[in-house]
């Protein structure tokens, strides 16, 4: 099936479970829960220590994360890209969580991920 082919509901019930781990993740410091769906290429970019690093950055910028809204979503054939307006506690600053979402082999993995 492509990843065109499928209705908002249908890639939200994939994505918002794979964002949720990914978001506790960032919460919590745990590299394991943060990257337990990345695609094996994206592992690879982002060593633990970073990870750690990026967390006290982000926890300094702008707190803990809390609730996110869709913005948008883009598909393709075997990927989707879901772009939310994700909020923190300690910020009133509008902050991007992006995902990638890619199909390989029957099943789906994060292949890119951005906080900014």
């Amino acid at each position: 099936m492509s990843c065109q082919d499928l209705e908002d509901d249908a890639i939200l019930k994939i994505v918002e479970p794979m964002m949720d781990d990914i978001m506790a993740g960032v919460s919590n410091r745990d590299y394991k829960l943060h990257s337990v769906h990345f695609s094996v290429s994206l592992k690879g970019l982002i060593p633990q220590e970073e990870f750690l690093a990026a967390c006290d950055q982000r926890e300094a910028n702008w707190g803990r994360p809390m609730a996110r809204e869709k913005v948008a979503i883009f598909r393709r054939e075997k990927s989707f890209t879901v772009i939310w307006d994700q909020h923190f506690d300690g910020s009133s600053e509008q902050v991007v969580a992006m995902t990638t979402i890619a199909l390989k082999g029957g099943r789906y993995f994060v292949d890119y991920f951005l906080i900014h």
